[in-house]
């Protein structure tokens, strides 16, 4: 007669080769197991992957409470946590510091579960070895960082080369054309100059084309306005300067700011209007552009609202990934190189709008120098 053990179709058959799975796995996982007891915390298993991770011998673990091994040394921490388990019947850490037996630090995924075996309560612990990972991630934001800061700079630069540029082209070369103009318009005028007056005349108008196109190219550059009145005179005039060029109604509500704002803040709100503003413009059909500042809760909120036709943010998104349009982009990496963030809504034929927040951070007084 066949032995009940060895038939296929025996439940103690099943339950042979259901046990000898889960030994295969346990000791072939590549994270650490810890099976302990529920009721006392005592360890009455381990796998070979943590030993090799810890640098204990299965000998030195087993038979022990989990708090009186090294790696988990704490001793009121670990029985405070073990409680907790029985409690909640589930404990997770996503990064636990734990040493091995050398003294090396390492920093483990902890998932703890309480289960059933043969009528008694086992809670079996898996454990991951994530030092690799979170130096890898520390690294990553050791290099974001990085960037940011080179960002920042660029960022910065390329605002002071802007200022450099707009007031060479307001203060030399628009004043060195308007002198021309001037001359020209005397010229025009003189009684001896009739038969060369519809060359003038052309020359003038010439004149006046580039006259307004070195302010337009200065002012696109870096409005003077900013860096001599501030961001709110600054953003009043262009939405009223942008607006004008397709006749759009302007909303525009600001909030009193007492102190002049940092460069950089000022630098970056003004910049994410500018581009918000120069989409409506080119892009919204709209007939109205509403224009906020706002102090809320410590920030400072900008919002540009249009009654356009507005998108789809998804795609244009999508588009700016593969590089088809920056301006999204651009204005998301502004608003975070200052310290903030940006959120677009749009909906098809409902609008647009587009809110960035940043720090409020204020210019350093200015001290008057000490009196001779």
């Amino acid at each position: 007669m066949k032995h009940p053990a060895a038939n296929p179709r025996s439940t103690e058959y099943a339950l042979a080769v259901s046990e000898l799975r889960y030994r295969r796995l346990f000791e072939t996982a590549q994270d650490g197991i810890l099976i302990l007891n529920a009721e006392n915390g005592q360890i009455d298993d381990v796998n070979p992957f943590l030993t090799d991770m810890l640098g204990y011998s299965r000998a030195q673990l087993l038979g022990n409470k989990l708090w009186e091994i090294g790696p988990f040394k704490d001793v009121e921490a670990s029985k405070a946590e073990f409680r907790e388990l029985q409690r909640e019947a589930y404990v997770r850490y996503e990064d636990l510091p734990l040493e091995t037996s050398a003294g090396k630090a390492i920093n483990v995924e902890f998932v703890s579960n309480i289960y059933q075996v043969n009528g008694d309560r086992v809670i079996q612990c898996n454990i991951r070895d994530i030092t690799k990972r979170k130096r890898a991630e520390e690294k990553l934001k050791a290099y974001s960082r990085q960037l940011q800061v080179l960002s920042r700079r660029l960022v910065a630069a390329q605002e002071t080369e802007r200022r450099n540029i707009a007031r060479e082209l307001h203060d030399e070369i628009g004043q060195a054309l308007t002198v021309i103009q001037l001359n020209l318009q005397a010229i025009l005028h003189a009684p001896e100059t009739e038969t060369i007056s519809p060359r003038v005349k052309e020359s003038l108008e010439v004149v006046d084309q580039v006259l307004e196109q070195v302010r337009d190219i200065s002012l696109n550059l870096r409005p003077l306005i900013l860096d001599d009145l501030g961001l709110e005179p600054a953003l009043r005039w262009f939405t009223k300067r942008q607006a004008a060029l397709v006749g759009l109604r302007v909303r525009f509500h600001a909030d009193p700011l007492k102190h002049r704002l940092s460069l950089v803040i000022e630098n970056e709100c003004f910049r994410v209007a500018q581009e918000a503003l120069t989409n409506v413009v080119r892009h919204a059909h709209a007939k109205t552009v509403t224009v906020e500042l706002r102090k809320e809760a410590g920030k400072l909120h900008l919002r540009v609202r249009d009654d356009g036709v507005g998108f789809d943010v998804g795609a244009v998104r999508e588009k700016a990934v593969r590089g088809a349009s920056l301006g999204l982009l651009s204005m998301e990496e502004r608003a975070a190189l200052a310290g903030g963030g940006l959120e677009l809504k749009s909906t098809p034929k409902k609008g647009t709008e587009v809110h960035a927040w940043f720090p409020l951070k204020w210019q350093p007084p200015v001290t008057e120098p000490p009196s001779s």
